[in-house]
């Protein structure tokens, strides 16, 4: 899985706030680079929150964490 690099380029983030951006660094840290483009899509296109970003992107793309296996149920 590729990680995003934790630090976003400026051309990708125009239009969005300090703040957002700050949040999207932090973000980076644990979800991948597919998550991460996703959302700042959103943001910049769509016009939605940080928090509405974080939701479809994992709808539409998954949330970048690996996944656990867990045991089967019977």
């Amino acid at each position: 899985m590729d990680k995003y690099n934790p630090h976003i380029p400026s051309h990708k983030t125009k239009g969005l706030t300090e703040k957002q951006k700050q949040m999207l660094d932090k973000h980076a840290k644990t979800h991948s680079k597919k998550h991460i483009d996703k959302m700042i899509f959103v943001m910049t296109k769509e016009g939605k929150s940080f928090s509405v970003a974080h939701k479809i992107a994992t709808e539409k793309v998954g949330n970048g964490h690996k996944k656990k296996s867990m045991p089967k149920k019977k």
